[in-house]
Parts: structure tokens; sequence; C-alpha cells
């Protein structure tokens, strides 16, 4: 790398733990932090992250909420600091870390001092906001004017070439997989004995509980098979808005005895749970019932990948960029993530044979450590520092 100096704008970024987080500060880590400076809100533990990480982060009281007045905020306040930050270290390339809320910000920047810029696209964008013109133009205009857009998957990108995006602006830059954190390793025997998962086949999920993750379908799946798998048991990792639907349905089907709410899990202690379980499963579809989050859908899902590093055969939903992230037949099984009796079916077929499971698992694992490694990933972002 040269003496350029960039500056990401990443939105989401550490202490707060979002697949948007993950993503830069995995890659940014590799990356020599006297040149590449990082502009982040003051969220809660902020100060406890810094101390520790090698990356160069200005902190700035920018707002995080989801209210329309937060985000227009943000954006404003991104696209301010990031202006008196350049007047004084006078940044080469900027790295737009979400379309809206910083994309203004690259596309400012571009307009009044020349300096060229990259987005980020995860998915999903025109789908939630296709019904608001002054958005989706907002959006075309900053991703036209972009020098190079990087989506999450194929899926993504596909999104944004449906709405006139040329072709040349692209180039996909999966998320990655920290392979020496998340490797198998024996079931942790204080989490057998937390959850009671002594001679259980643990299905689990970690994943924000959001409709289109889709919890609703496993739990269901749960009721089909207790009886026949009397060892069964299914332990969701996460939190969010669906939780109390998701504790009402576990009740009305009566299988609170199998279904556990672990709750919020430090990234740390992650690879325990992973290794925990026989089987990962994530039924991701599109949002529907959510009006504000109507359209949502999964661009890539780094769950897929560290289950995968822990050896672990998973199951994912077929909407999305879910093609990159599983190799179907191979790391995992692609299936409807809305069709009870295929997800019956394979969760059968999974627990049944043993030795397809520990094949998936194996293949899974040297997919994640030749291609998915942050190193590896972060390679592919370099030429745009």
């Amino acid at each position: 790398m040269s003496e350029r100096k960039s500056l990401l704008i990443p939105g989401d970024f550490p202490p707060v733990v979002s697949g948007i987080a993950t993503y830069f500060v995995e890659i940014w880590k590799h990356f020599p932090p006297e040149k590449c400076y990082i502009l982040a809100p003051k969220d809660e533990g902020w100060q406890s992250f810094d101390a520790a990480s090698p990356l160069n982060i200005i902190r700035r009281c920018i707002p995080t909420g989801n209210t329309t007045k937060a985000k227009i905020l943000k954006s404003l306040l991104h696209t301010f600091w990031t202006i008196i930050l350049h007047l004084r270290y006078k940044f080469d390339i900027l790295h737009c870390g979400q379309v809206l809320s910083s994309g203004i910000t690259g596309w400012t920047l571009k307009k009044l001092f020349g300096v060229p810029y990259v987005i980020y696209v995860y998915g999903s964008e025109t789908y939630r906001f296709g019904d608001k013109p002054l958005l989706m133009n907002s959006i075309r205009s900053f991703l036209e004017n972009a020098d190079k857009i990087i989506p999450n998957s194929r899926f993504t990108m596909q999104e944004f070439l449906n709405i006139g995006i040329p072709a040349e602006k692209f180039d996909v830059i999966t998320p990655g997989v920290d392979t020496t954190r998340f490797t198998p390793m024996p079931k942790d025997p204080a989490l057998i004995e937390k959850y009671n998962l002594s001679g259980k086949f643990v299905l689990l999920t970690v994943a924000r509980l959001d409709e289109r993750k889709g919890h609703d379908f496993v739990i269901r799946t749960i009721a089909r098979l207790r009886n026949k798998f009397r060892n069964i048991s299914y332990l969701i990792v996460g939190k969010g808005r669906e939780e109390e639907a998701l504790r009402k349905l576990v009740n009305e089907l009566g299988v609170s005895d199998k279904v556990i709410f672990a709750g919020f899990v430090a990234d740390e202690d992650l690879p325990k749970y992973y290794n925990l379980s026989d089987l990962f499963i994530l039924l991701n579809r599109q949002s529907s019932a959510n009006e504000r989050l109507k359209g949502d859908y999964e661009g890539f899902g780094i769950v897929f990948l560290e289950a995968s590093a822990c050896a672990k055969p998973v199951i994912a939903g077929n909407f999305g960029g879910i093609h990159d992230a599983v190799e179907d037949d191979k790391s995992g099984y692609i299936i409807d993530g809305t069709d009870l009796n295929a997800i019956v079916a394979t969760v059968e077929r999974l627990i049944t044979d043993e030795s397809q499971r520990l094949e998936i698992g194996r293949h899974g694992l040297q997919r994640a450590q030749r291609y998915f490694d942050w190193k590896t990933i972060s390679k592919k972002v370099q030429p745009y520092l």
C-alpha cells in the first residue's frame, strides 16, 4: 500500500454487534492504521473497545437510532465531520459503509473536493425504499457517482443491476470468518450443564430475533419431530423484536422443554455455542409482516461461515445471498425456509445420518479456511485503499 490516506465511515462499528460492524473491523485490522482512519459513533462501551484496539478510530457524537430524525442527523453529522477531518488529513479515498447514511458523505466530498469514494451495499435497500422516490433517487445518485460499489453477494449485486446501475461499477467482496477463533472444539461441559444438553441433539440459530430469520419455522419443526426424536433441542442465541411472539409460539406448540432462549451472547463466547450444536439452521426469508422492514432479506449471512468454520452442517433458507455463503449439497442444504415439510425432512435426514453430518461439516470447514478467512477477504479490499 502506498502513502495514500483513507477514511472509513462504517455506520455500525464495535462495540455495536452486527454483521456490518464485524465486516469492517475484521477487514480493517489487516491494514496499516496510520493511513487508514475510521469515523465511528460514541456508542456505549466505545472507550474500552478503542483502548484494546489497534485500529485508528476517531469517535464523534453521532446518533445510531432507527428513527427518521436520527437517521437524517446521522447522515448530516457524517458529512460534517468528514469535511472537518478531510481538511486536516487530506484523504485520498472514502469508504462509505452504508448507501444512505454515508453515501451522501461520499457524494458531497466528491463534488466539493474531488475525493473518490467506495460504497458498500448489503441487500434489500431498493425493496425497502422502492416506494419512496426521494430515497430511491438519492440511492441511484450516490451509487452512480461512486468509483466502486462493493456488494456482499451476487444476489445483492443483482438487486442494484435491476435498477440500472452499470455492471462495471461492482466488485463482489463477501464477508469472511476468523478461522483461528471459529474452529472445531469439544462441547463445553459448563454450557452443557447450564442448558441441560447432556445427550441432546442440538439445533442452533445465531441471529437477531427478526421475522426474516425464520425461527418460527424451526420451532414448528421441533414440534413435528419431538416425539420421534425425544433428545432434540433447539438453542436460540440472540435478542430481538420477535422474542415475545416466538415465546408465545413455543408455549402454543407445547415445546417449552425443547426450545432454549439463550439471549445475547458475547462475541468472544460464540465459538463455544457453535461447537455446542450438532446442526446450524437459519431459515432466512424476505420480511413481509413487519411494515417498516418489508422487503428486508439476508444479503449474505456471516453466521453460516462461522458455523462451517466450526465444522457444523448448515441448513439455510433459499432467499437472499445465501448461495455465496453456503455451497448447496456440499457445506449444507439450501431449502425453502417456509416449506415445513421440506424443513422437517432435511432436519430428520441429518439427525439420522451422522456420517453425512460429518462429511458436510468437513467440507464447510475446508471451504471456510480456503476461501473466507478474513486475511483472504482483506486482500480483495486493499486495492481500493
